[in-house]
């Protein structure tokens, strides 16, 4: 096969890109370009000529040999104790006919050296009459506590799993709980706390002879052994539960923080309380299920919370519950209006919990539509999240689209506002993602609005992927701009403006998307916590995102994506080492296949060579979770041998079969004298991202992190000092636009058709919108709120003279019930002096000299009727329009996984 390109791996410069230029040019054409940015200091301390790189080819003699696999690997798991925590690795690969589930292979020297295939271990430990089928002797995933991480849960596909104690040396075979039910039918959760103890929820054997009927149900089970021995809590209530849907630990809720605890026994689950009720696997919202909690593993009748709560998320401390809008009950027992068509629509209203789980309040989302499904991805601190919501449309052409709009949460966790419209998705997978490491900075793609706004796009329009266009906010969302493309590039095929207006060419890159799209998948844009601001990923300059390889280059930011560079002329996929000092990047399998992989000490200024003996077509490069190791495992599948391809090993003539081919490369073994490590008095700087100086969240973040033009390793055991932290004093970009109103022409206006009655927190008084429609961030810790807001804390909290909720916030339904309660305890001392103190005298004056007042209140009557009527109309309005989505992620409200590392395994499950 074709190697690298020579030219790409011999850097001409470190240009990094100037967001302010008004014009491309390509190469060594822009000379003057790159003296004023080098004048005005913005090349850094990265910039190096050509003469400064001092390319090498790794090993210094013959070839990286590879690790021949059976089949092409799915996933790749780390495990160990404190010290050598990536000791043991465990890979898991594609089972027969490409499903999960295959042979796992196992090292014990942190990779290097040999690989073993421990399945025939698994096979062994099964009872001598109870072999199962090849297909079923495979590994879905492995479990386990970091506290005891030599107690590993091997979850096979068939009627079995295995437990080891001693890193996968030696196993006992378990039958899964349920009385042999399929393992993929299981969802297993380790506990928080305490490391032995697990839950199960699986399908029942009924699911086998009918997977549609009624009695395909799931039972939740507990170990407090690691799996040795399981109790079914459905049989354990007897009676009190007929079924279980989604379930967690109580302990999930609070674990992060010690001072708010659970009894280690609490469990929060969705349940079926009659079998009559039950309908199946696939059930769609269902008012029969109920959100519950039981506080000793059901040894007791378990607390019914919520009715009708289908399926719910802890993120941080708080709890998102779904239940379908046709339900008739509240949260707090209430009765509440049923929208009209919510069953035949699949409707459904989320509710948030600030208390762990005690009381709920229904999500304000500044919208009318039906929503189909929605993701949610977690902040920065954990503490919150972004919901994406699949609406129903009502417009034709919108509805087909396939796109999503991502709402932001404040302060108060019910309390939602618009981010950022039109999000592309597909395949039930958003392309949203943190920029790890660096609060409030997020990266999402986007459709062009011109093509919902052009009379002429028929609708029946379906080619929406060819008007993606990649934004970023580094301020939590409130704000998104493009993406600024380079000023030059390394690549002449990289400038994609040629043909584009300037204004309107701008760097666009692939998200999450990508990784589902088959034959034309591309890498994720990505980052790792432990490599602040570099970000890397496959993408193109132009008007729109572009997915033909032709236009497809890799790009590299080092400042957190404020500027970005291209490092390749074709789509690499990338991973991070070293604490972000090493980068590895190998041609992505839809390009050619690759006989070897390169890596940069420099920040992706310079580049060296490592050689292949046998060329693949690469899947993935990872590295262990923490990113600290200098160990990278390349993996990928036989590429097709031809007469141009010899270092091609796969003969489709022979075989239809594809095996696995797995490359461990140990920079820090591969570069011998070469690998040295850092001074610490020396060769590190502080860092104010995203490299402006600008403040992220309210605060100026300083990151220690090796100077990028220092040639020396971090090492392992290295440990970045602690970041500090300086208060900003509020600005303008410290804010979003608050529920009702979205952020155009640079303020922020009313929302076609959404008022404040359209969210109980505010129609009651609980919460304030500035008269500025302006709010804090989440997590913004910004000093001096009333420099922008005058009449707001910024959390939906009313300060000053002129507030209309006075006192303690009470809202006009509040003042009218106060106003009841003072009339009530007036007429109750009145009628006690008429019975029993007042004379027949008093009596007769009373009556003179109230006789008007009597009149008075019987026309009061009748306007306290009308009022109540009102209110309560106006509830019963507002649950009507307060519709939400279905949950996404079949069995489970969809959560977004920590990055965007690898292509789901799930998909669609």
């Amino acid at each position: 096969m074709k190697a690298w390109p020579q030219s790409w791996l011999v850097c001409c410069g470190v240009l990094v890109c100037i967001s302010y230029a008004s014009s491309t040019c390509v190469g060594n054409s822009c000379s003057e370009q790159h003296a004023s940015a080098a004048a005005a200091g913005l090349l850094g301390s990265t910039a190096l000529s050509a003469a400064s790189c001092d390319n090498k080819t790794y090993p210094a003699s013959g070839k990286l040999n590879p690790v021949m696999l059976d089949a092409p690997v799915v996933d790749i798991r780390w495990a160990g104790g404190k010290d050598d925590f990536d000791k043991y690795l465990f890979v898991l690969l594609r089972g027969a006919d490409n499903y999960i589930g295959g042979h796992v292979w196992r090292n014990d020297q942190y990779g290097s050296g040999d690989w073993s295939d421990i399945t025939q271990k698994l096979k062994d430990a099964l009872p001598s009459d109870k072999q199962q089928a090849e297909d079923m002797l495979g590994v879905l995933d492995l479990h386990f506590h970091q506290r005891h991480p030599e107690k590993i849960l091997f979850q096979g596909p068939g009627f079995y799993f295995w437990i080891t104690t001693d890193f996968g040396q030696t196993f006992t075979a378990h039958l899964t709980p349920g009385d042999a039910t399929l393992g993929f039918w299981m969802e297993l959760k380790v506990h928080p706390n305490v490391p032995d103890w697990l839950l199960a929820k699986v399908k029942r054997k009924d699911c086998l002879q009918d997977l549609s009927s009624a009695a395909c149900a799931h039972d939740l089970f507990v170990s407090q052994d690691f799996g040795s021995s399981w109790t079914n809590l459905t049989e354990k209530a007897l009676g009190k539960v007929a079924a279980f849907w989604d379930f967690d630990w109580g302990a999930s809720l609070t674990h992060t923080d010690p001072s708010k605890s659970f009894d280690d026994e609490v469990i929060f689950a969705t349940i079926y309380e009659d079998a009559s009720a039950m309908k199946g696997p696939y059930p769609g919202w269902d008012k029969d299920l109920h959100f519950v909690r039981s506080d000793d593993l059901w040894d007791s009748h378990h607390t019914k919370l919520v009715a009708c709560g289908n399926q719910f998320e802890v993120v941080g401390q708080r709890v998102f519950l779904a239940m379908p809008s046709a339900c008739p009950v509240a949260p707090d027992g209430s009765k509440r209006s049923v929208p009209t068509g919510a069953d035949d629509r699949g409707a459904v209203t989320m509710y948030t919990s600030d208390d762990n789980a005690q009381t709920f309040k229904q999500a304000c989302l500044p919208v009318k539509d039906l929503d189909l499904g929605y993701n949610l991805v977690r902040t920065h601190d954990g503490k919150g999240a972004f919901v994406i919501v699949d609406h129903d449309e009502i417009d034709p052409l919108a509805s087909k689209a396939p796109m999503s709009t991502v709402y932001a949460s404040g302060y108060d966790a019910s309390m939602f506002t618009v981010s950022l419209p039109r999000n592309y998705r597909s395949q039930q997978i958003a392309d949203f993602a943190r920029v790890a490491g660096l609060p409030g900075i997020y990266m999402a793609n986007q459709l062009d609005d011109a093509i919902f706004q052009d009379p002429a796009t028929p609708h029946y329009y379906t080619d929406f992927k060819d008007h993606l266009q990649t934004k970023i906010t580094f301020n939590g969302g409130s704000q998104w701009s493009e993406l600024q493309k380079p000023a030059t590039y390394k690549h002449s095929e990289c400038n994609g403006c040629r043909d584009v207006p300037d204004a309107k060419c701008k760097l666009h890159l692939h998200g999450p998307t990508g990784w589902v799209d088959g034959p034309d998948s591309r890498p994720s844009f990505y980052s790792h916590g432990n490599a602040p601001g570099v970000i890397m990923a496959a993408g193109n300059t132009g008007e729109f995102l572009d997915a033909s390889a032709d236009n497809t280059c890799t790009w590299l930011s080092r400042d957190g994506g404020l500027n970005w560079e291209d490092v390749a002329d074709y789509a690499a996929i990338y991973e991070f080492g070293d604490h972000g000092s090493i980068i590895l990047t190998a041609r992505y399998q839809t390009e050619e296949p690759a006989d070897s992989v390169a890596f940069s000490f420099d920040g992706g200024s310079c580049w060296n060579t490592i050689q292949l003996a046998t060329a693949l077509d690469v899947q993935n490069i990872r590295v262990e979770p923490q990113g600290a190791s200098h160990v990278f495992l390349v993996h990928g599948a036989e590429c097709r041998k031809t007469a141009s391809r010899q270092a091609c090993t796969f003969d489709p003539s022979h075989t239809s079969h594809r095996k696995g081919i797995m490359y461990v490369i140990d920079i820090k073994t591969i570069m011998g004298s070469d690998w040295k490590v850092c001074n610490p008095q020396s060769d590190y700087e502080t860092w104010t991202p995203p490299g402006n100086s600008q403040c992220l969240l309210g605060q100026k973040i300083s990151m220690q992190r090796r100077k990028p033009s220092v040639s020396c390793f971090n090492d392992k055991a290295w440990a970045r000092a602690g970041a500090t932290y300086q208060a900003c004093e509020c600005e303008h970009e410290d804010f979003e636009c608050d529920f009702g109103y979205e952020r155009r022409s640079g303020s922020c206006q009313s929302m076609p058709g959404i008022t404040s009655d359209d969210c109980g927190q505010i129609s009651s008084g609980n919460y304030y919108v500035s008269e500025s429609h302006l709010r804090l961030i989440h997590n913004d810790s910004c000093l001096d709120v009333d420099r922008v807001l005058t009449d707001s804390d910024g959390h939906g909290t009313c300060i000053g003279p002129n507030c209309p909720n006075t006192g303690k916030g009470r809202g006009a339904l509040g003042k009218f019930f106060i106003f009841l309660l003072v009339v009530g305890l007036v007429t109750t001392v009145f009628v006690v002096w008429w019975l029993f103190a007042a004379s027949d005298s008093m009596k007769a004056m009373a009556e003179e000299l109230l006789s008007p007042v009597i009149g008075f209140f019987d026309s009061v009557i009748g306007w306290i009727r009308d009022k109540v009527s009102t209110l309560l109309g106006r509830q019963q309005s507002d649950a009507q329009e307060a519709y939400f989505q279905p949950l996404s992620g079949g069995e489970g409200l969809a959560l977004d996984e920590e990055d965007a590392r690898s292509p789901p395994l799930f998909p669609m499950r």
